[in-house]
């Protein structure tokens, strides 16, 4: 740089450094002298340079400017015995001096290792200096990284929230404050800086890890599967993370995507049995049971005391109603050594249910009996094994001395005070059915709802109906709350209550899914507003289209409106959605016989009933299927 540039670009800086106001309000009373000083330091020589900002500094030896500068002068020809206390006695006097703080705060830093007092003296000058200037993203993310190294989350978590607010798009100060915040154990609240985070940079592999995590733990299976998905384009060699995302879409309920992903990692590799294991869960789930089979067979002959692929097979067998075979699996499985306590668990549950199934009503009990407790919590399908058998004897009392200890430990577990109830109502005894639910309806809106629905399983529609509207008072906007209110009114065949219900949710959530649904698939069925109803039920479909009901519901709506080219079509999705859904499988067989193709019709009719097992649709069925037979034969 010319010489007269360089003085040019050094009177500017004169009104213009970091110290900001200060710089301009105690500017040096000798601009020349200080900016030769300033010249001669950036050129190198400093002994010059420290001669002139001296002769400057005795001119006006109080200005902090001059003093900062001249520390820095210090700094820069590697005197830092002179130019440390120079900035101690600068902040002591100007303690508001931004620029000072932030350099021996720096300074204080390199010297301190992991001494951590000597850290702690850094910091204190380093957050002084933030204070001051919370726009300096670089001093706050140090400090709030000293502040965790020191014990101090709290702190941290303040300066990264002031941060965070004043530059939401840095997606280093996202991630940093969703990391403090899990260090707080407030690990829910990171979710969405997380994620803002991942918008910011959708390869961010350590934020798309930690909404992994949180993702699995809130059963968000899709959205899991959907974040990794740039990583893999990035590195589409991996075959961890392919498998992991094909494994998120299986436990999404996606088993055709998962089919695909696992073929493909299997045809790349015929011998990865964790792919083959996961491709038979998907075959399962999509009914290939006979494809399912074959692979579970052939990773059976190679670890045949594996013991989460005897688990799936006999869930498996157990689904498909192979009573025998399931038993003699689970079996096998518990007599495997050192067998993890869930497994155990799990293996004798179903043995219970199996019991149940096979009608052997006391020993489903006795084998659930052990189970109703696992990890100090209640098992949820323990009890209902044990309350069915029960429930099918119409031993009531009974069933009141099973649930009455379990109430008594979890007195505010929704699920078994609810069965309580019921059974209280079944036995007659409604003062104490009245008494539980009085107790329960305290505990919030998930244990109103649960004890709601033991009254209408007991056929009490009118209590249900009151103890929904009583806490609607104190929560009139309770969304949960005016949905069960519009079911239960429904179900209680007021459907214009229930109409009114629902519509009081969708003035406020015009895009509740789940009411769109609901009152859609209401007023199909009634053959009422059919127009009205086909497009809220699209968009319902539209938020959740692999939701079986949803999708349903928009299948038979296009029914009623006669359009059906589009019924068949949505019809059909929703049977590969949920294929033992003997509701699905009446209205596409009601499609079918609209059409003409009576084969089909006589053959989806029987599937339904043959699904209904317990016999609720049994007599419409029958004679549905007698009426298609007498068309065939004319």
């Amino acid at each position: 740089m010319k010489p007269m540039k360089a003085m040019l670009a050094l009177f500017l800086a004169v009104g213009m450094s970091a110290t900001g106001a200060m710089a301009q309000e105690q500017s040096p009373s000798d601009p020349y002298d200080f900016l030769m000083a300033k010249l001669a330091a950036d050129e190198g020589r400093y002994d010059e340079a420290l001669s002139r900002i001296e002769k400057v500094i005795g001119k006006d030896p109080q200005n902090p400017v001059l003093l900062f500068e001249r520390a820095m002068i210090l700094m820069d020809a590697g005197r830092l015995d002179r130019a440390e206390p120079e900035l101690r006695r600068l902040v002591a006097k100007s303690p508001d001096f931004y620029d000072a703080q932030r350099v021996l705060g720096r300074v204080l830093l390199d010297r301190a290792g992991n001494d951590r007092a000597q850290v702690a003296k850094a910091l204190d000058h380093l957050h002084a200096a933030f204070r001051i200037n919370p726009d300096d993203l670089a001093t706050g993310v140090t400090v709030a990284q000293l502040l965790v190294f020191v014990g101090r989350p709290a702190d941290a978590e303040r300066v990264l929230a002031v941060m965070v607010e004043r530059s939401p798009d840095q997606r280093v100060l996202n991630f940093q404050y969703a990391q403090v915040l899990t260090k707080l154990g407030r690990g829910d609240e990171s979710k969405p800086y997380l994620e803002r985070a991942v918008v910011l940079d959708p390869t961010f592999g350590p934020a798309i890890f930690q909404l992994v995590d949180i993702y699995q733990k809130q059963s968000e299976w899709t959205k899991a599967a959907e974040i990794v998905q740039p990583l893999i384009e990035e590195d589409p060699l991996n075959i961890d993370l392919r498998r992991q995302q094909a494994y998120f879409y299986l436990r999404a309920g996606n088993p055709e995507k998962a089919r695909t992903a696992f073929s493909a990692l299997v045809e790349a590799d015929p011998l990865d049995a964790r792919s083959l294991f996961y491709l038979a869960e998907a075959l399962n789930d999509l009914e290939q049971y006979a494809e399912a089979d074959k692979i579970y067979r052939r990773l059976l002959e190679r670890t045949p005391d594996d013991p989460d692929l005897l688990a799936s097979f006999g869930l498996a067998q157990s689904g498909q109603r192979h009573f025998d075979e399931a038993e003699t699996t689970f079996k096998s499985l518990l007599r495997l050594p050192d067998l993890p306590d869930n497994l155990v668990a799990l293996a004798q549950t179903q043995l219970a249910y199996i019991e149940l199934e096979r009608g052997n009503l006391g020993g489903a009990i006795d084998t659930a009996r052990p189970l109703f407790i696992f990890r100090d919590r209640p098992n949820v399908q323990a009890i209902n094994i044990a309350l069915d058998a029960l429930r099918r004897e119409k031993k009531y009392t009974d069933a009141i001395a099973l649930l009455q200890p379990l109430a008594d430990r979890f007195s505010s577990d929704p699920f078994l005070n609810a069965r309580l109830v019921e059974f209280l109502l079944r036995a007659g005894d409604r003062d104490q059915a009245r008494t539980v639910a009085s107790t329960q309806v305290k505990f919030g809106t998930r244990n109103v709802i649960a004890t709601a629905e033991a009254h209408i399983q007991a056929g009490d529609f009118p209590t249900a109906i009151t103890l929904v509207t009583n806490a609607l008072e104190s929560k009139p906007d309770d969304v949960d709350l005016l949905f069960e209110l519009g079911s239960v009114q429904e179900r209680n065949s007021d459907h214009a209550a229930a109409e009114k219900a629902f519509l009081r949710i969708l003035e406020k959530h015009p895009d509740h899914a789940a009411t769109l649904n609901y009152l859609g698939y209401m007023w199909a069925d009634r053959n009422v507003n059919l127009e009205r109803a086909a497009e809220m039920l699209v968009r319902a479909v539209e938020q959740e289209p692999r939701n079986g009901a949803y999708v349903d519901s928009l299948g038979w709506v296009y029914f009623r409106l006669g359009k059906l080219d589009l019924a068949e079509k949505y019809l059909s999705d929703a049977a590969r959605l949920l294929p033992r859904d003997p509701t699905i499988q009446e209205h596409l067989a009601d499609v079918m016989a609209k059409r003409g193709n009576y084969a089909r019709a006589l053959e989806l009719y029987r599937t339904a009933l043959q699904l209904d097992r317990e016999g609720k649709e049994g007599e419409k069925l029958r004679s549905k299927i007698a009426e298609v037979e007498r068309q065939t034969q004319r």
